[in-house]
């Protein structure tokens, strides 16, 4: 991949919000650039979904998010390999590494999940701190495989990597928290702000966190212009963020010698209620859905 351009990626913003019990510096251990090669293959599933409804002059909206919606789902066999390899320019300071190599996954849509086997081979990587903060990412598709199928890839892949945990740079501990927040990979119009809560940590040569997540996302900018004439009507108009809400639930296992979770999972669906600003007649009600699981082994 050394040819490959690598993407600079926003540095998160990180809150401790409670340091908790006998707080301890958590940083990750896998290898190192100095480290031999480690492959760790497992299997990873995404779920995506988009809602979306217009509703009439008066029709009372819900503004509070529900609590799941309808999904696709992309199961993917990966291998991990770290570290990835050299640094590009944008990482020249990052310590860590990751490379994912996909294998030839499944989708709940039979017919597109042809094209997603035959994306097998597509490789995301990233360079990033002990912290788990990622600095720059590339990706690279096989060569002639399936458009389709490949966008499907490439965003299940970068929305793993927006669910590798960041821990912050002061000690923490059982009980404590902090927050995380970052434009969504793949998706610069959203901010999502991720808080983490310290349920235990397994002290020892393979320590281990388990914590609970909570997700909110929010529109990075207003007003959104809609410029797709797919939407019919609605092509051109300029829509106002009018409200926002999210539900979340999730678990996750971190050990610190792996660069991803090893078991658990983080499910959100955000509900953005847009109109066409004063005198408008209509709204939109977009319910937007997502789901990472991780396992150990695949």
């Amino acid at each position: 991949m050394a040819d490959v351009p690598a993407f600079p990626v926003d540095a998160p913003v990180v809150t401790v919000l409670e340091q908790g019990e006998n707080p301890q510096l958590l940083e990750y251990t896998y290898a190192s650039f100095e480290s031999p090669e480690a492959n760790w293959h497992t299997t990873l599933e995404v779920a995506g979904g988009i809602d979306q409804a217009v509703a009439a002059e008066g029709e009372n909206v819900d503004p509070e998010a529900p609590a799941g919606g309808d999904v696709m789902t992309t199961t993917l066999p990966v291998t991990i390999t770290f570290p990835a390899g050299p640094a590009p320019e944008e990482a020249a300071d990052s310590t860590r590494s990751v490379r994912i190599t996909a294998g030839a996954g499944k989708h709940s849509d039979l017919a597109l999940g042809q094209e997603v086997a035959a994306n097998e081979g597509f490789m995301l990587s990233w360079w990033g701190d002990d912290t788990g903060a990622i600095d720059a990412v590339k990706l690279l598709p096989p060569e002639e495989s399936p458009e389709a199928g490949r966008q499907v890839v490439e965003q299940a892949l970068l929305s793993v990597m927006s669910a590798n945990v960041v821990f912050p740079a002061e000690p923490i501990g059982v009980g404590g928290s902090w927050s995380v927040e970052a434009r969504t990979t793949g998706d610069t119009s959203m901010i999502r702000t991720t808080t983490y809560t310290v349920r235990d940590i397994t002290d020892g040569p393979d320590t281990a966190v388990s914590l609970d997540v909570k997700v909110d996302e929010r529109p990075a900018q207003q007003p959104l212009r809609i410029d797709n004439q797919v939407a019919g009507a609605l092509d051109g108009q300029t829509l106002q963020v009018e409200n926002t809400s999210a539900t979340s639930d999730g678990e996750l296992t971190v050990e610190l010698n792996y660069p991803l979770p090893t078991s658990g999972n983080v499910a959100s669906t955000t509900r953005l209620t847009y109109s066409g600003g004063e005198g408008s007649s209509f709204r939109i009600v977009q319910d937007v859905t997502s789901g990472v699981t991780f396992k150990k082994e695949g």
